[in-house]
């Protein structure tokens, strides 16, 4: 038979006996279902942010204040509804239960419940010295077109240098979250895949299974089949999380715009990622012949997938800084920490060609390296062995 063939046979035996399993259906189901409801959730938040701000008054009430009230509110852009108190005890047992947001008590003192709105605060106390000056003006005969031009505010234009985009800030938080759920799925699948190499070790399958492949075709057919499996997570997942988007009724956001480049991205740079540690993953399993004494073997790809989570989230807060721009070029970090400075606008075209190039040759040499362990070490049982020994034995 073809050695693809037989790699194809391997990958597709180990996709479909960890798809079917009920642990990964379940936990599937579980998870999506988690992240449709985020969307929703966060539309009902965000929607309450619009709701109407209370503003109560108590004890001696300044004339004209409720008009002067929501004449400040449109200023402030708050929505606001003025409910009066016949005492201050009445009005203070509302700020109590929440059903006002502030007191304004004998038009001179301004009353928060725990912690006072600086927004509020200046809306109120905006109000009052408005009242009390038309007051004073009206009182001296000045007519309304007198009063207004002293009390009414002065129109100032604020502008910025630089604009803001509130696209570019959620694009930069997408990226930096799917370099999380790159950290995750690699660190889980790959474990998979060592934990796999082990419990074929230990229950000696992988003998009956090198009596007609070579070790080589194990070691990919279990890469693939795996990685398929993830990359089928992280698609059911991206997807979830798209049409969950599309439900959160963020403002001036384009989620199409961010959503797909972010997910394409995050495909690509798993299967880039996987297949880099991936092999190392099945190099340090074949290395042991429990599952016991899988935890400590496991320590070397975490030691070089650790920093690369730290050092995306350095990239989220200043991705121009030297150590993530260094950091994003390196293979064991490039899927990592790339995929958010490109996000964030600052990564070069050739920087990209660099971190793709290089996590690809290292790719390629993490599956020499890997294959020549894995076939040295597949057979050897009852105790662990280190990657010298299983690096000689391959040779011999």
């Amino acid at each position: 038979m073809n050695p693809w063939r037989q790699v194809a046979l391997l990958a597709k035996r180990e996709f479909l006996e960890r798809v079917r399993s009920k642990p990964f259906i379940i936990t599937m189901s579980l998870l999506v279902v988690a992240i449709l409801a985020i969307g929703p959730v966060i539309s009902m938040i965000s929607g309450g942010a619009d709701e109407v701000t209370k503003v109560g008054l108590a004890g001696e009430e300044l004339p004209g204040i409720e008009q002067e009230l929501y004449d400040q509110a449109i200023l402030f852009d708050i929505e606001i509804e003025v409910e009066r108190f016949p005492t201050r005890a009445e009005a203070e047992t509302a700020l109590t239960d929440g059903r006002v947001a502030v007191v304004l008590v004998d038009g001179t003192e301004i009353v928060f419940h725990t912690s006072g709105s600086s927004r509020l605060t200046a809306l109120v106390h905006n109000a009052v010295d408005t009242t009390l000056k038309t007051q004073a003006l009206t009182e001296l005969g000045l007519s309304e077109n007198e009063i207004a031009l002293v009390v009414e505010p002065v129109p100032v234009e604020v502008t910025t240098l630089e604009e803001q985009n509130a696209q570019d800030e959620v694009k930069r938080g997408a990226a930096f979250v799917g370099a999380i759920f790159l950290y995750i799925s690699i660190i889980m699948f790959g474990q998979f895949v060592a934990m796999g190499t082990v419990e074929e070790k230990q229950n000696r399958v992988v003998e009956v299974i090198l009596s007609r492949v070579r070790p080589w075709q194990v070691l990919v057919g279990k890469v693939v089949g795996i990685g398929l499996i993830g990359l089928l997570q992280l698609v059911v997942f991206s997807g979830a999380a798209y049409i969950s988007a599309q439900f959160a009724d963020l403002p001036d956001i384009d989620v199409a715009a961010i959503g797909l480049p972010v997910i394409a991205s995050l495909l690509f740079w798993f299967v880039l990622g996987y297949t880099f540690y991936a092999f190392l993953y099945a190099a340090v399993g074949s290395t042991v012949s429990r599952q016991e004494d899988l935890q400590g073997a496991l320590m070397i790809p975490i030691a070089l997938i650790l920093p690369g989570y730290l050092l995306a989230i350095f990239a989220a807060e200043d991705p121009d800084a030297l150590l993530p721009t260094v950091a994003s070029w390196l293979p064991p970090w490039a899927p990592f920490v790339m995929p958010v400075r490109i996000a964030a606008g600052v990564a070069q075209p050739w920087e990209i060609v660099v971190a793709v190039v290089g996590t690809v040759l290292g790719a390629i040499a993490l599956v020499w390296i890997g294959s020549r362990v894995y076939s040295g070490a597949l057979l050897r049982t009852g105790g662990k062995i280190s990657l010298r020994e299983a690096w000689k034995a391959a040779a011999e």
